[in-house]
C-alpha cells in the first residue's frame, strides 16, 4: 500500500511545484516569459541652415570657413535615461572614449537638401505641429557645428518644443583662439540670417516663431531683426512671438542705449538672461575693456519693453557660460515662457527685485 501511494504523491508534487513555477498554466498551455527588450534613444530631427563651408575631405558636417547657404536635417539621438540639464558625452573619468547612442547625445546623420525640398520637409513639420510653431536658435562663439547640433537638439527636447527647430549655424572657427575671426564672421553671417527669415515669413506656413541666441549669436539677431523691421511690414513681425537672449555677448552700453530701445519697437516680447558667474563674458568684458549686456551685479543692463533676468544663481558648467541648457530652472523658466507666454511677473519661479533702471527678476532660493 505505501509503495503505490509514493509515486502518486511524487507526482503530484512535483505538478504543484511546476505549476508554482509557472511552468503551467491553469488551461494547460505553455507560458515563457517575454524578454524585456532595451529602451531605444529617441531621435529628433532637427533643422539645420548654415552658411559654413563643408569639410574639405567631403564629409557629414561642416567646417569654420566661409561658404554659402546649406540646408538640411540632423537626425540627434538622446539616450534613454536622459536627465533634464544634462548633456550626456563621453568622459575621460569615466574612461569612455568613444561616443556610443545607448550613454551620450549623438549626431547620426547629417541629410543635406537644396532650398525647395528643405522648405517642403520644413513647412510639412511646421503644418503637423500643435498652432504651427518654429524655434530658431542661433549659437555663439567657440561652436563646431556637430557639438552646437547635438546642444540644441538636447535644449528643445529638454524643452519638450512642440514644433520643429531650426538652427541657424554661421562659421564659428570651434576654438578659444578664434574669437576675433569669430566676430568678423558673425557680422558677415548677419545678411544670410536675414535672408533665412525672410524666406521663412514668405514660404511656410508658419503662426508663430521663437527666436533664441546664444552668447555672440545674439548679435547676429538683434541686428537682423533691426533690418527686418524696415524691411517688412508689421503684420510679418507679428509672427516672431519672443526673442531670448541667452548671455549675450554685446557691448552692454551699445545694448542698452542703441539695440534694444529699437528691437522694443517692434512690439516682440524680449527676454535676456544674465549672470555674473559667465567666466566667458568675463574674458570678453577683459578683451574689449567694457562689460557685456550677458553680465549681471552693477553691469545689469535692465531697459524698457525687456525683462532681464539675473540667473548668477544658476549652474553653467566650469565656465559657467552654458547655464541655460544645464540648469533646470533655467529650462522650467524658458518652458514656461514659450509655453504660455507667461510674463515674468506671472512665472512662479521668478521673484522681482527693483533697481535705479528698472525691475528685473531673479530667481527664486
Amino acid at each position: 500500500m505505501e509503495n503505490q501511494r509514493t509515486p502518486r504523491f511524487a507526482i503530484f508534487l512535483a505538478l504543484i511545484m511546476f505549476s508554482a513555477l509557472g511552468g503551467c498554466s491553469m488551461n494547460g498551455g505553455a507560458h515563457t516569459p517575454a524578454a524585456k527588450t532595451a529602451p531605444e534613444p529617441r531621435v529628433i530631427d532637427l533643422f539645420y541652415v548654415t552658411d559654413r563651408a563643408p569639410d574639405a575631405d567631403g564629409g557629414l558636417y561642416f567646417s569654420g570657413v566661409r561658404g554659402d547657404l546649406n540646408y538640411g536635417v540632423s537626425q540627434v539621438s538622446i539616450p534613454p535615461g536622459h536627465v533634464l540639464g544634462e548633456h550626456e558625452e563621453p568622459s575621460l573619468l569615466k574612461l569612455e572614449w568613444s561616443n556610443e547612442t545607448d550613454k551620450h547625445i549623438s549626431v547620426r546623420d547629417v541629410r543635406k537638401l537644396d532650398r525647395e525640398a528643405f522648405t517642403t520637409r520644413l513647412g510639412r513639420a511646421i503644418e503637423a505641429s500643435p498652432d504651427r510653431k518654429l524655434m530658431v536658435f542661433v549659437h555663439g562663439y567657440n561652436e563646431e557645428f556637430p557639438d552646437v547640433s547635438r546642444m540644441v537638439a538636447q535644449f528643445a527636447d529638454d524643452l519638450k518644443f512642440s514644433g520643429p527647430v531650426v538652427l541657424f549655424s554661421w562659421p564659428s572657427q570651434g576654438s578659444l583662439t578664434g574669437y576675433t575671426v569669430d566676430e568678423t564672421n558673425a557680422e558677415w553671417a548677419e545678411s544670410h540670417f536675414v535672408e533665412m527669415l525672410s524666406a521663412l515669413l514668405e514660404q511656410v506656413p508658419v503662426q508663430s516663431i521663437y527666436l533664441v541666441g546664444h552668447s555672440m549669436g545674439n548679435r547676429i539677431i538683434g541686428n537682423a531683426m533691426i533690418t527686418l523691421s524696415g524691411d517688412r511690414l508689421e503684420s510679418d513681425l507679428m509672427l516672431f512671438r519672443e526673442i531670448i537672449m541667452i548671455a549675450p555677448d554685446i557691448d552692454a552700453d551699445v545694448f542698452r542705449k542703441d539695440m534694444a530701445p529699437r528691437l522694443a519697437r517692434t512690439g516682440i516680447h524680449i527676454t535676456l538672461y544674465a549672470s555674473s558667474k559667465d567666466r566667458a563674458l568675463m574674458a570678453s568684458k577683459a578683451f574689449h575693456g567694457y562689460p557685456r549686456a550677458g553680465d549681471s551685479g552693477e553691469a545689469l543692463v535692465v531697459v524698457e519693453g525687456m525683462e532681464t533676468i539675473d540667473a548668477s544663481d544658476a549652474s553653467g558648467g566650469l565656465i559657467g557660460h552654458s547655464y541655460f541648457a544645464e540648469d533646470r530652472r533655467i529650462m522650467e523658466d524658458i518652458y514656461g515662457l514659450l509655453q504660455t507666454g507667461q510674463r515674468a511677473d506671472d512665472r512662479f519661479g521668478l521673484e522681482a527685485r527693483e533697481s535705479g533702471e528698472g525691475r528685473y527678476w531673479t530667481f527664486r532660493k
